[in-house]
């Protein structure tokens, strides 16, 4: 326990008096009843996590990273329910627990060959169905994109239970879209809307470089193809793969995979890469006797070839709505009741 130093007692008697107050007075409270205070962040040896999954990993509920890698060659299509978009706007504050109760995070327990130590290293996914069906990247799923020597794919929900990944049912590396299967969570599967256009607010619910539970909001900025020698017909699947969105809501290494919202509560696409857009020439030097600079200063070579904008690319809901689709129309027609 650190002590005050006596310049502090006046400030520390204040902390203490108040504190006590806030107690004692009904209806006072760091946050509105009911919301949850998020943990300051996910570590790599988060006791808790690690304890949790090595329970699923010894019962042998877990697919080992070979596993891994073989169902995202030969996916196991399964027939989806996807709930229809959301039409009523909802307030902020709403979207941030919708967001929180869809989250799904995705990632690996494993361990380096040169370390005996059992890790967790996750990113974001989303709830799409109601039975279990979690779309991500495919980054986020791929094994090679950890370098572990022993791994497991896991999911967790926003309260820190930890739950087996069964099967991948579709992906598509190009889009960096995946759709696996999480059994035993209790999720809010998002609606996918691929009706939306520039200047639409949008909300993202995600895990920045483990500060978990960051809600931020911004707009969509525009539609771009990301390779412009491929197919640019968004209506159709090697179009949408190749389509992607701008938004300027916050994330962050960790919110991979992480639904965008819109204003009603669905999903308009989920959180791919971040993209900064670097000049390759020094910044200008200032002009002699700009008002209020010095003619004298020049910048620092630090911030030459420096960050102008840091773009945020995320992969369209058009993509992931047609891979749950394309499932559907690859499977047999359910028998028709009689």
């Amino acid at each position: 326990m650190k002590l005050l130093n006596p310049g502090h007692k006046i400030a520390g008697l204040v902390f203490v008096s108040t504190a006590i107050f806030a107690m004692s007075t009904p209806g006072i409270f760091a946050q509105s009843a009911g919301v949850p205070i998020e943990r300051d962040e996910i570590l790599a040896d988060d006791a808790p996590l690690v304890a949790k999954a090595a329970i699923l990993k010894d019962s042998g509920k877990l697919l080992s990273s070979k596993q891994v890698a073989a169902a995202l060659k030969s996916p196991e299509p399964a027939r989806l329910v996807l709930p229809p978009p959301s039409t009523g706007r909802l307030e902020p504050r709403v979207l941030a627990e919708r967001g929180r109760k869809a989250l799904v995070r995705i990632g690996w327990y494993y361990h380096e060959k040169r370390l005996k130590q059992w890790h967790v290293d996750l990113a974001d996914g989303y709830a799409i169905s109601s039975d279990g069906a979690v779309a991500t990247c495919h980054h986020c799923v791929a094994p090679e994109e950890v370098k572990m020597h022993e791994g497991y794919l896991i999911a967790a929900d926003a309260s820190g239970n930890v739950f087996p990944v069964t099967a991948v049912l579709v992906r598509d590396k190009e889009m960096d879209a995946a759709i696996v299967r999480v059994e035993g969570g209790s999720f809010t599967p998002l609606p996918l809307n691929d009706q939306t256009a520039p200047g639409d607010t949008v909300y993202v619910f995600s895990d920045p470089m483990s500060a978990v539970g960051y809600f931020s909001s911004g707009i969509l900025n525009r539609f771009f193809w990301l390779d412009g020698g491929k197919s640019m017909d968004a209506a159709a699947i090697e179009g949408a793969r190749n389509l992607r969105i701008h938004v300027s809501s916050d994330w962050a290494p960790g919110s991979s995979g992480a639904a965008v919202l819109d204003v009603c509560g669905n999903a308009v696409g989920h959180v791919s890469v971040i993209d900064p857009l670097v000049s390759d020439d020094p910044l200008p030097e200032e002009k002699p006797g700009s008002p209020g600079k010095s003619s004298k200063k020049k910048m620092p070579p630090a911030a030459d070839h420096c960050a102008l904008i840091i773009l945020h690319e995320a992969v369209s809901a058009r993509g992931v709505k047609m891979l749950a689709e394309s499932m559907n129309e690859a499977l047999p027609a359910s028998p028709t009741a009689k």
